[in-house]
């Protein structure tokens, strides 16, 4: 008969007739954690009101109106023409298919989706540290308090001011995962991994692939952990069933992603990311987490400031040090650490404190990348490491792991202080509960104070117009809240405090504590009507869009236009750039790719034919242009706008192919003084296109041009090509007068098919097979996961009466 091992379970209910457990069940639990996460982000709901993140507010935003666009068309999006001369929307999809993103697009407008989407997150992530505490042994109160430790930790919270949604997704279902599999791995049974199945599958459709592949990597560790700790009374069988049963849920979770990755799979190799073996270790390592910044768990103002603007609103947090990109703190909360230091003491006997406090020590060495050379290993001997540039990402695994701690430290409490109060034998050796945890909390406590008067007085001056708290003030905030929450532990241990005062107390503070720390980090905005308001220099290219479609050059370092990296694609303007981060290679070659950036444009800087080719009819900077014959300003205003006199159009005609028949070699062509993107073009092929020599008269023109589909009317006296400035990606296919007709790379990264002597019609058009394929898949799994948990529901209805007394009498 299978044995499934029981869960860890509390001691018995604690001390005298007069106090019992608080009644803090999941279904509490989840209202107040939910009515929370509503109360913070409420501003972000308000009419007229528009949540702030960095990268969503500067560049995501766009693109998710563009899918709500799409949506609203019924159209699945597939192709963004606006940036970087047109990307598949699969090669940084975000968020898109989000099972939550992907029902708001229908319901709300786009302004309202982060709001809701943050909401319900740290709703989940309060759930799921209650469910993975209760599944360790924690009491209800003791889960909940865990709950509200991780939902407002500081790596969460922060990431909401950089817009990072998918980062948020991740981090808040960790707790989730590792309930499900240790739950799966003790029972064996089929829901605990159908749930881990669906949470991988959520997590995957986050598309933030570094977050997930850390989150992967740590729920393996804890899944060998599981297998080996809970394999005492089990069969063989039963542990390989439920490592089998843990393989295909996480399968299955790539099965629900199949959305995401097989069309993304196709496109890795087209990708600046898609470099066998990477881009070497110091772009591996780029942004580390500096070693100083450990300091940042207690004290996130020794290591930052907040800066305020002149209407004493709070702008942005700064960070010192050397990495620019820092827009958030690691900042867990004085609770948390008293508790955990308290652990080391209390809960030294607990294997799962300690497997906890290597996961986090893992991944904290993890998280300081080329600070630690410990790294370079970690970088050599784990799979798919090299391709990733952001090592300090791994660090909310750190604080999962400390919030874990925590809970199974404040469970050992409660154990000791029941067993004091039934004065079982023994328990003198822990009996003096108050002493001990006078003592470890006046050392914590003494210890901020003596930061506060070393590393905080001796912290650089605060740059000017900085606010809030300086380093020292820092260090003794943290000092009063340890105090605090040391305070109410001393009480509750010492009797004079009931495990309701206790629960109540350590709530309150530990939400202010976290709150005062992350409500930094959110913000709201005026709505789109205004903060993306047409200006002048928008008004005068409008002006210009009836002439045809062209792209427009923002001067690198030289321009303070646009406002926002991707604000021109609110009003169908192309750029030359924008912001994307994973945009065709072939594209950024072309423009001119870097060493350590993606792109350098070089190329359009150096080479006119370069700029010509790619329809840059526009340049825009901030400073005047002299000196350069074939630009002349034709705007003044908010950004001055000089008109490129030799731009081509987007669809032209040539008489004469370069044909190169080895990929590699069409860049050097291009380069080379043969190339004349008014006469020729350089294109891939293996065989000749069998142009004839004679002079070429005619012309091309757009008629349509859709993300999805551009049609070109073609004119010549005989055969020719037709070079389209749009980039060449597997699924563009095109007819000449409805007859197939094969799609050529041009000019290493555009379109080009040849055409007939007359009159025709050229429609190319973009489908993605794997696309679409997934798209079916994705809702099959979906569907199969959302029968299956409705089936469990009905079980549990169906078994509730049959089941109620039991459980009442058990209770």
């Amino acid at each position: 008969m299978k044995k499934t091992p029981p869960a860890p379970t509390p001691r018995p209910t604690l001390n005298t007739p007069a106090e019992t457990e608080p009644g803090m069940g999941l279904g509490t639990a989840a209202a107040i954690y939910f009515a929370l996460a509503l109360l913070y982000f409420l501003p972000a709901f308000l009419p007229g009101r528009h949540i702030f993140g960095t990268d969503y507010t500067q560049s995501s935003y766009f693109y998710y109106d563009f899918i709500s666009q799409r949506t609203a068309e019924g159209r699945l999006a597939q192709w963004v023409p606006y940036v970087y001369g047109g990307v598949p929307l699969f090669s940084n999809a975000g968020s898109t298919f989000y099972p939550l993103r992907w029902v708001a697009d229908f319901l709300l407008p786009t302004t309202k989706f982060f709001p809701l989407l943050f909401w319900f997150q740290f709703g989940v992530a309060g759930v799921g540290m209650y469910l993975l505490a209760r599944e360790l042994g924690c009491r209800k109160w003791v889960a909940f308090v865990a709950g509200l430790a991780y939902q407002w930790t500081g790596i969460l919270t922060s990431w909401v001011y950089a817009g990072h949604d998918g980062r948020i997704i991740v981090g808040t279902f960790v707790p989730l995962f590792f309930y499900f599999i240790h739950r799966g791995v003790r029972t064996a049974s089929l829901a605990p991994f159908a749930g881990l199945a669906a949470t991988t599958g959520f997590v995957l459709l986050s598309f933030q692939i570094q977050n997930a592949y850390y989150l992967l990597l740590a729920g393996g560790i804890w899944a060998v952990y599981c297998l080996v700790r809970l394999r005492e009374g089990r069969s063989a069988a039963a542990l390989a069933k439920a490592a089998a049963l843990g393989v295909l849920a996480i399968g299955f979770g790539f099965v629900v992603a199949s959305v995401n990755f097989l069309p993304f799979l196709d496109y890795v190799a087209a990708s600046p990311r898609g470099a066998t073996g990477g881009r070497g270790y110091e772009f591996s390592t780029s942004f580390s987490m500096p070693a100083r910044a450990i300091l940042g768990l207690a004290v996130p103002e020794q290591v930052g400031a907040t800066i305020q603007n002149e209407a004493g609103e709070y702008v942005f947090p700064v960070y010192r040090g050397e990495n620019g990109f820092r827009l958030h703190t690691e900042y867990v909360g004085a609770t948390v650490l008293l508790l955990v230091a308290l652990g080391a003491y209390y809960a030294r006997r607990n294997r799962y404190f300690w497997f906890f406090g290597g996961l986090g020590f893992f991944f904290l060495t993890l998280s300081l990348g080329g600070n630690t050379p410990l790294y370079r290993l970690y970088w050599s001997v784990l799979p798919g490491l090299k391709r990733f540039r952001a090592p300090d990402l791994a660090y909310f695994i750190l604080a999962f792991s400390l919030v874990a701690m925590a809970a199974l430290a404040l469970e050992r409490l409660a154990e000791v202080r029941a067993a004091a109060a039934r004065r079982r034998p023994g328990a003198a050796e822990e009996g003096d509960s108050p002493r001990m945890v006078t003592t470890i909390v006046a050392g914590v406590v003494v210890l901020a104070v003596l930061g506060a008067g070393v590393l905080g007085a001796s912290s650089a001056a605060m740059a000017e117009g900085t606010v809030g708290l300086t380093p020292a003030m820092g260090w003794m905030r943290f000092a009063l809240f340890a105090a605090a929450a040391g305070a109410v532990l001393w009480a509750w241990m010492g009797e004079r405090l009931t495990a309701t005062g206790a629960l109540i107390a350590l709530s309150l503070v530990t939400t202010a504590d976290l709150w005062v720390m992350g409500k930094k980090f959110f913000q709201t905005v005026p709505g789109p009507e205004e903060m993306y308001a047409a200006d002048d220099v928008v008004g005068f290219l409008q002006s210009q869009q009836a002439q045809g479609p062209f792209r427009v050059w923002p001067l690198p370092q030289q321009s303070n236009w646009p406002p926002l990296r991707n604000y021109p694609m609110h009003f169908g303007i192309e750029q030359a750039g924008g912001e994307h981060g994973n945009q065709l290679q072939r594209y950024n070659q072309f423009v001119g790719a870097g060493e350590q950036v993606f792109v350098d444009w070089h190329n359009l800087g150096a080479d006119p034919r370069f700029l010509d080719a790619d329809n840059v009819r526009f340049l825009i900077t901030s400073a005047p242009i002299e000196g350069v014959p074939f630009l002349r300003e034709v705007h003044r205003g908010s950004a001055l706008v000089y008109e490129n006199a030799n731009a081509l159009p987007r669809a032209w005609l040539v008489g004469e192919a370069i044909e190169v028949a080895d990929p590699d070699s069409t860049l050097a062509a291009l380069q080379s003084p043969r190339w004349d993107p008014r006469r020729n073009a350089v294109v891939e092929t293996a065989r000749p296109l069998g142009l004839p020599a004679t002079p070429l008269q005619g012309g091309a023109r757009v008629t349509r041009h859709e993300p999805d589909e551009v049609t070109v009317a073609t004119e010549a006296n005989r055969p020719a090509l037709l070079v389209l400035a749009d980039n060449m990606y597997h699924g563009w296919t095109a007819t000449v007068d409805g007859r197939p007709a094969e799609v050529y790379r041009t000019n290493h990264t555009f379109r080009g098919v040849v055409v007939p002597a007359g009159r025709h019609e050229v429609r190319f058009r973009f489908h993605s097979a794997e696309l679409h394929t997934g798209f079916a898949i994705y809702l099959a799994s979906l569907g199969l996961l959302g029968a299956y948990g409705l089936f469990l529901l009905v079980r549990s209805r169906r078994r509730r009466p049959v089941e109620a007394e039991p459980a009442a009498a058990a209770g």
